[in-house]
């Protein structure tokens, strides 16, 4: 498959791991759906076809010959579970796990997208994969600590007077029952006031 972008290669055989896996794609996918270029493609390079049918009444997308080829390369669900958890233990650092996958003969980069089972082609683009962080957690942005993230939300403001966030701003509260004391504490002749 040949797509520019890396993460769209991911969805895409996510899309034919779906489809694999005897899950249902409807045809054609909607004309708005930030994906529907990764179906395009895959239409036109042969991996996917419309599954024409009389019944039920919504076609669907099914794999070809080179579609089942395509994910049979690289997709071997059998034990991957354990398998991961077997990385885990290990406790080797980013570039040895991926090291490791690579010494067992599987990709580094696509072996943990679709092995991974909360995994899904529609979410993959915003959420990722939680096994694919693990291996290539060296490649994540830093996290930022707690008063790093705390400034850069004040600053946020621009180049005029100092930002603050709203979570830090004073707050003003009225306590409308002391209204009715004067500056001794004493209470007022009247207690009740009109605030309409």
């Amino acid at each position: 498959m040949q797509f520019a972008d890396p993460r769209e290669s991911a969805t895409a055989y996510l899309v034919l791991r779906q489809l694999y896996d005897g899950d249902v794609i409807d045809w054609p996918i909607a004309d708005d759906h930030p994906l529907r270029p990764i179906f395009v493609t895959l239409e036109s390079q042969g991996f996917v076809a419309r599954w024409d049918r009389m019944w039920p009444l919504s076609d669907r997308y099914r794999l070809t010959d080179k579609g089942i080829a395509a994910i049979e390369a690289v997709y071997r669900p059998a034990g991957a579970e354990a398998f991961f958890q077997d990385l885990r233990q290990r406790n080797l650092s980013p570039a040895d796990r991926r090291a490791y996958l690579q010494s067992r003969g599987v990709d580094p980069v696509l072996w943990p997208v679709l092995h991974d089972p909360s995994t899904h082609w529609s979410t993959y683009a915003t959420v990722g994969s939680r096994y694919h962080a693990y291996v290539w957690e060296d490649f994540a942005p830093p996290k930022m600590k707690r008063a790093s993230r705390e400034k850069a939300e004040r600053i946020q403001g621009g180049g005029g007077p100092r930002a603050i966030h709203p979570r830090h701003r004073p707050q003003h509260i009225v306590d409308l029952d002391r209204y009715g004391y004067d500056r001794h504490d004493h209470p007022s002749a009247t207690t009740d006031y009109d605030v309409s």
